[in-house]
């Protein structure tokens, strides 16, 4: 039985003349026990376990079988710094440092910020960040940036908003614990919302990750991967993974 995380399934909110609601798969560790980490590959091509992360920029439209140009969400991680990673002949950053495609027109987007307090203790709060100075300036003892998206209709497309696809999202709860959320059915925000507080978080401590054919979990349950999901199988650019996967 794993020490660091566990996993579980729950259905989510019932939409309107449904009888159950989404499916949701769910990585439960505490908040020290995770990071941003840049992979540009499939989850499934990784040894980690884990979700997929924010939002990136493919080198074309739909050139989802390759590695990504870009990220375009905050990625960031202190150990990574001046670090990169390479994969199918591209080479990366391992930190993006950025709310959109852009480091010249940034856009502030919800983004999750773990650190450590002045009594040692991780925490987690969001913030309205494009880039991830106005966030280092605010924050002291950062271990891990995750930029994301918030659920307000104004931050997105209105037809990504109410789109029926496949949906992932972190939250984190008053134990200092990160649920790490992937919806396999396809759903859109206002129900991935609804889901999240159906199942007793608060929809507030939440960041919206990349979703659609980019949605993907990896775990171990009893020694089998077979819970895990890999949607799409995209090359992705960065994953929210487990430090400790035992």
């Amino acid at each position: 039985m794993a020490v660091h995380y566990s996993y579980s399934q729950k259905l989510g909110s019932p939409p309107p003349f449904a009888a159950y609601g989404p499916r949701m798969q769910i990585i439960k560790t505490h908040l020290s026990n995770i990071k941003s980490e840049t992979i540009p590959r499939p989850i499934s091509t990784t040894s980690y376990m884990g979700i997929n992360g924010g939002f990136f920029r493919p080198v074309s439209d739909d050139a989802y079988n390759v590695p990504p140009a870009q990220g375009s969400s905050i990625a960031y991680c202190p150990e990574d710094e001046n670090k990169t990673v390479s994969y199918q002949g591209r080479t990366l950053a391992r930190n993006y440092n950025y709310n959109g495609n852009s480091s010249t027109n940034p856009i502030a987007r919800k983004t999750m910020v773990v650190y450590t307090n002045s009594s040692g203790s991780t925490k987690a709060a969001y913030v309205y960040a494009a880039t991830l100075g106005e966030i280092t300036s605010r924050f002291s003892n950062i271990k891990t940036v995750i930029g994301g998206n918030s659920f307000a209709s104004a931050d997105w497309f209105p037809t990504v908003y109410n789109l029926p696809a496949p949906r992932t999202a972190i939250a984190w709860d008053s134990s200092d614990n990160a649920h790490l959320i992937v919806v396999p059915d396809a759903i859109n925000i206002p129900l991935l919302k609804s889901s999240i507080e159906y199942i007793g978080l608060n929809p507030e401590n939440a960041v919206v990750l990349d979703g659609s054919g980019s949605s993907s979990l990896r775990v171990q349950v009893d020694g089998s991967y077979s819970k895990s999901f890999y949607g799409e199988n995209r090359h992705i650019f960065n994953m929210i993974r487990l430090r400790n996967a035992i």
